[in-house]
C-alpha cells in the first residue's frame, strides 16, 4: 500500500523563521496575553525576526 502524501500533517512547532507570527503563537511563546501580543504585532509587524529581537531587547 502506497503512502498518501496528501494526508500528511504539519508539525506547527516547526515553522520557518521567514513565516510571520500569528497572534496566538507569539502570545504562547512569550507568555503574553493575546491582547498584548496583538498590540505588539500591530506596532512592529508580524516579522518573526523583528518580534524576536524586540522581545529580546525588552528583557
Amino acid at each position: 500500500m502506497a503512502d498518501d502524501k496528501s494526508k500528511t500533517k504539519q508539525d506547527r512547532k516547526l515553522v520557518s523563521s521567514e513565516e510571520p507570527y500569528e497572534v496566538a503563537a507569539f502570545a504562547r511563546k512569550y507568555g503574553l496575553p493575546p491582547s498584548e501580543a496583538q498590540t505588539i504585532i500591530k506596532r512592529y509587524g508580524p516579522s518573526r525576526k523583528k518580534l524576536d529581537a524586540y522581545m529580546a531587547a525588552r528583557g
